[in-house]
């Protein structure tokens, strides 16, 4: 039996699965954040063997026993970034082959039913990438305001945050997200969401938690809420569209992936509107929505690069695996 690993690390958490040649699960692991950018390297990659660990004693199997692994990090976004995660990977000797990628390539994998497309990922961050029909691949820097990303949880949080101190100060709209946002925070006034500020007593993942309060206000009719909602679903769609421009897709039913969390939120606002700016460009291309996880995606570029085909088989085992499989989803 061949068994190949699967990662996939970001700025909230690190999955990894272990699967064999047919797709079917053998064991999971989950570990914090992973993003050298975010805790460091040495952190990062103490949390990617974290994962790996606990997904082997899951299987009662070792790091020996793994044929390749192929590890979709976030912060992995340059030749040097490869170069010292990989030799990182090694030293640890969590697989007999290391594959390094970015996190981007583990989301494009989980839906495309091809080898081209785009992928937007909005998750704790916001990043995109794509493959074209010869195989050309780009990707974003995704170093935020500085290099013009905007978007995922971490933006949309402190967007919210803003939205119901501009409303307590007035120079902001009387919106739904106040009492929410309140309720979240177990706060009774605006004042003490200020004093948490000033003392920063509020953490980066209360304010990324902020995001589906967003997607729940807009979904009862807030005004806020679904401009912001609005203008996410915006920069989804036009990010996907300078893709497609670049990789010479926009005559073609190319798949356009979303992947991450902020897609899970409630209702249909993001999505239609994603849709709507994609297609004014782009017609004949196709919103996907996948079905598995990014690890999952991960798990079979992992098989595919061992020389073994992800068959639909192959998917529909991965798909009856809870972990693997995106149970629920809004809209």
């Amino acid at each position: 039996m061949t068994i190949l690993l699967g990662v996939d690390g970001g700025s909230t958490k690190t999955h990894a699965a272990l699967v064999n040649e047919s797709g079917e699960l053998l064991g999971f692991g989950m570990a914090g954040i992973s993003n050298q950018n975010v805790v460091g390297f040495k952190e990062a990659m103490s949390e990617v063997a974290a994962a790996v660990h606990t997904a082997l004693e899951s299987a009662h199997l070792a790091s020996r026993d793994i044929h390749l692994g192929c590890f979709c990090l976030a912060g992995a976004d340059f030749p040097d970034d490869f170069k010292k995660i990989g030799a990182a990977l090694q030293e640890h000797q969590l697989a007999g082959r290391v594959l390094v990628k970015n996190d981007t390539a583990a989301g494009l994998r989980s839906g495309l039913t091809r080898s081209w497309g785009v992928v937007v990922v909005c998750g704790t961050g916001f990043n995109a990438a794509g493959r074209s029909r010869d195989g050309r691949e780009i990707g974003l820097p995704s170093y935020g305001p500085l290099t013009g990303d905007w978007g995922g949880g971490g933006s949309l949080g402190v967007e919210v945050l803003g939205a119901v101190m501009r409303a307590w100060d007035g120079r902001g709209q009387p919106t739904l997200l106040a009492r929410l946002v309140l309720e979240d925070l177990h706060l009774a006034t605006e004042d003490d969401i200020l004093q948490a500020i000033y003392h920063r007593s509020m953490t980066r993942s209360q304010i990324v938690g902020f995001t589906p309060l967003l997607f729940q206000a807009a979904e009862a009719g807030d005004a806020v809420a679904r401009e912001l909602v609005i203008r996410m679903g915006s920069e989804v769609g036009v990010t996907a569209n300078a893709f497609l421009k670049r990789l010479d897709l926009v005559d073609t039913d190319a798949e356009v992936v979303l992947s991450g969390s902020v897609f899970k939120g409630k209702g249909p606002l993001l999505i239609d509107t994603a849709r709507q700016v994609v297609h004014a460009v782009s017609p004949q291309a196709q919103i996907v929505r996948p079905l598995l996880e990014p690890v999952a995606g991960a798990a079979l570029l992992a098989l595919e690069f061992a020389g073994l085909e992800a068959t639909p088989e192959t998917h529909r085992r991965m798909q009856a695996a809870p972990q693997l499989a995106i149970a629920s989803r809004g809209g």
